[in-house]
């Protein structure tokens, strides 16, 4: 495909997702609350089951993980991936490739960034209760930093393996 369509393509599809998103969620989902409640709810569950498995005592009340009975994290609607999933999902959508690899890449794609949410969530949990001084900084940069890393290194597997890009260099060798 030319670089030129390719690049007009993508912004075009890129203004098209944004703007459905904007209006699904701010029409709809942060309204009615209930997908952004069990998205929040799972990474809380999922956090405490965590911290359990690798040996701190560990509950949730309401959105608040605690860990040895000492209040350490709330987790809060914004920090349960739901707008990291559409992002990861709206650039598969904006750029051209298989459809079918696209489903299969979306589902595979928000299970791992869910479970680097609840990594992130865990050791944000662990940062409050044992290094409070840096936690701050490690919320709003460093655990930011890793996440988005983190997809765009998933985002850039699937460019290299299943979208036009890969077909193209399929074709060309």
């Amino acid at each position: 495909m030319d670089k030129n369509k390719l690049i007009k393509t993508f912004l075009i599809r890129a203004l098209i997702v944004f703007v459905t998103w904007e209006v699904v969620f701010f029409a709809y989902l942060q309204p009615e609350g209930s997908l952004n409640a069990w998205l929040t709810g799972t990474v809380v569950v999922a956090s405490v089951g965590g911290l359990k498995m690798i040996g701190f005592e560990s509950e949730a009340i309401e959105n608040v993980i605690f860990i040895n009975q000492e209040q350490s994290v709330l987790v809060a609607n914004p920090c349960n991936g739901l707008e990291l999933f559409a992002l990861f999902i709206g650039f598969l959508i904006c750029f051209p490739g298989g459809g079918i690899s696209k489903i299969i890449y979306s589902f595979v794609g928000c299970l791992l960034i869910s479970l680097i949410n609840v990594i992130r969530e865990i050791a944000l949990a662990l940062n409050y209760n044992y290094f409070r001084a840096t936690f701050d900084l490690n919320h709003k940069y460093t655990y930011t930093l890793i996440v988005y890393i983190f997809i765009f290194l998933i985002w850039r597997h699937w460019l290299l393996r299943y979208s036009v890009i890969a077909q193209t260099k399929t074709n060309e060798d």
